[in-house]
């Protein structure tokens, strides 16, 4: 226990890699917010469907709500404040504070919005389990180097980066497993089923492209190996931080596949975020956007 102890302490995991992170998950919910009708997206403009009124009111909403910044102020006013955390966060200065707005700012989110997607649902979750490792950053500014030395924070942190890791490994394998027991996956057509799909898939000059592939056997080799992908990125949590980065490329190529199919592009920005977190050990990320400085 004392070995781990001290190996936890030496870690140190406050690198610009967390900057990286969270400047992709509020770009997210930035895109999110411009990008829609926000009176729709909170429902205001229609009010008849079932369960809203519940949802945004103060009293029967719970204790949840009195924490909700759209309830504790005017809604537009309200977007004005998680706007400019936001971008404040996307700055990166005093992140023991900005990682609390931040959290803050995408529990609101979550919590008063009608319509959200896996993009901002992921957003929200990263942001809580980041707390633990903000809070204890001594940094000014997360874009600054890497913190090096032996810090009883870094227990915390390191802590906290594996309850991420193990929420990313969980995320693959339920998107695997999910999937073994609908029938167009178990015959290895889903590839072809959801991409040609008059409503969700591509558009219509990818989606004859894409036929060149699915019309053929091919498509149930591409259908169940997404599938065995995806278990292999679970099965990432056990790899040593070297083999883990290797799979950094392949994951990010796997989700822009399926973004340029589905239009899913904050999803693919929350996961672009969660897999530097996940497979990103060794601030490949960091090398990669600043050169060959290691800290």
């Amino acid at each position: 226990m004392e070995r781990i102890i001290d190996y936890f302490k030496n870690k140190s995991i406050h690198s610009p890699r967390l900057a990286i992170v969270r400047f992709l998950l509020s770009l997210g919910l930035l895109l999110t917010i411009f990008s829609n009708n926000m009176d729709v997206f909170v429902n205001h403009n229609y009010t008849r469907v079932m369960g809203y009124m519940i949802r945004h009111d103060r009293v029967r909403g719970g204790f949840l709500n009195k924490l909700d910044l759209f309830i504790l102020m005017e809604p537009h006013k309200a977007m004005v404040v998680v706007v400019a955390i936001l971008v404040v966060t996307m700055i990166g200065f005093f992140p023991k504070i900005t990682g609390l707005l931040n959290f803050w700012a995408c529990f609101s989110i979550h919590n008063y919005f009608i319509i959200n997607n896996g993009g901002d649902d992921l957003a929200y979750n990263l942001s809580l389990l980041l707390l633990p490792i903000c809070l204890t950053d001594p940094r000014i500014n997360t874009w600054t180097r890497k913190v090096e030395g032996p810090r009883r924070g870094n227990i915390i942190a390191n802590i906290a980066m594996i309850a991420i890791q193990f929420q990313a490994a969980f995320l693959y394998f339920d998107a695997s497993y999910s999937k073994w027991f609908h029938r167009q996956w178990s015959e290895g057509t889903a590839v072809y089923y959801y991409t040609s799909n008059f409503r969700l898939g591509a558009v219509d000059w990818l989606k004859h492209i894409n036929e060149w592939l699915t019309l053929t056997p091919m498509v149930k080799v591409i259908s169940w190996g997404a599938l065995a992908f995806e278990l292999l990125l679970c099965a990432c949590f056990f790899f040593p931080p070297r083999i883990k980065r290797k799979f950094i490329i392949p994951a990010l190529f796997f989700h822009f596949i399926i973004v340029i199919n589905f239009g899913l592009i904050t999803f693919f920005i929350s996961i672009l975020a969660m897999v530097l977190l996940y497979l990103d050990d060794e601030d490949y990320s960091v090398r990669l956007l600043f050169g060959k400085r290691k800290d």
